[in-house]
């Protein structure tokens, strides 16, 4: 076991929910003001060290696995997602049982990547406890896409999304991590990331198996979920808790395209641009992305 997996091991707490067990990653400080923050899809918490450090004694942090993605054993079926409102529903029973197991006393604030972005946002509505929405590249299609993608015709136009079929076509198992390492390190995907985000992501994005390791996240449950687009995210933003501030890539890779940071402001969000950045920025830029969530 490497040291930083050493390292995940002994920072991660297993909490249960209905229906199984959600992984936690605690860093920062204890007592300090609570910060959950939910990863992108195809990703988990462990991807998200170098942030998390870089936010020091300034939070106490929990950074989630969502179902299907890293240690959480919860249950999946990627015939059955359409949303991520299934991710939201998780992310309210983990703040519960979060608050009693530690005993906190002090609001929270939520913060997301892409996936996990909008995921906090859908869980906050309707909360007493929240007292900041900090999101970094969530998942924020223009309203009209947003209808369609909860019309009939979404069916029809899903499975040709390029994210979908990229995600469909992942190799999953691979003969060990060695050779996963060897393979990503060559992709510009992964160029961009800041040096060790590429270990920290395989820390917990592969799991050991009889004959090698896999993939955490299944590609059928990463494909499923960059289809289920089926939820109502301006909803949400509309009833949000609390402040809500967003940190938007200038960029082609990002999620928060023009039209959508336009409708943003016009609910109160404030917007920060991340030039230089791609939809990756806590991958790339993790002290930036800290800062960020710091409120600094």
């Amino acid at each position: 076991m490497t040291v930083e997996a050493q390292d995940f091991a002994r920072r991660r707490v297993m909490v249960a929910i209905p229906g199984g067990e959600m992984s936690v990653l605690r860093y920062g400080e204890k007592g300090a003001p609570p910060l959950l923050f939910a990863h992108a899809n195809g990703f988990c918490a462990s991807a998200y060290r170098q942030m998390f450090e870089a936010l020091g004694p300034r939070f106490d942090i929990f950074g989630v696995d969502l179902r299907g993605y890293g240690a959480t054993s919860l249950p999946i079926d990627p015939n059955t997602h359409h949303s991520m409102d299934i991710f939201a529903d998780d992310v309210r029973a983990l703040l519960s049982a979060l608050t009693e197991r530690f005993a906190i006393a002090q609001k929270w604030v939520l913060a997301g990547h892409s996936l996990g972005g909008a995921t906090v946002t859908l869980a906050a509505v309707g909360r007493g406890d929240i007292a900041a929405l900090r999101l970094i590249e969530p998942v924020a299609m223009p309203w009209r896409l947003a209808l369609l993608a909860r019309s009939p015709l979404w069916r029809v136009i899903k499975s040709d999304l390029p994210l979908v079929r990229a995600a469909r076509g992942r190799r999953a198992v691979w003969a060990d991590r060695a050779s996963v390492k060897s393979s990503y390190a060559t992709k510009p995907f992964f160029s961009t990331w800041a040096e060790g985000a590429l270990d920290d992501y395989l820390a917990d994005g592969l799991r050991e198996r009889g004959d090698g390791v896999e993939l955490s996240c299944s590609p059928a449950w990463e494909a499923a979920t960059f289809a289920g687009q089926a939820h109502d995210f301006w909803s949400a933003i509309k009833k949000a808790p609390a402040p809500v501030t967003v940190l938007a890539a200038d960029h082609k890779t990002t999620t928060v395209p023009g039209p959508s940071i336009h409708t943003l402001e016009k609910h109160g969000v404030t917007v920060v641009r991340a030039p230089g950045n791609t939809h990756l920025i806590p991958l790339e830029s993790p002290k930036f992305a800290a800062d960020f969530l710091a409120g600094t």
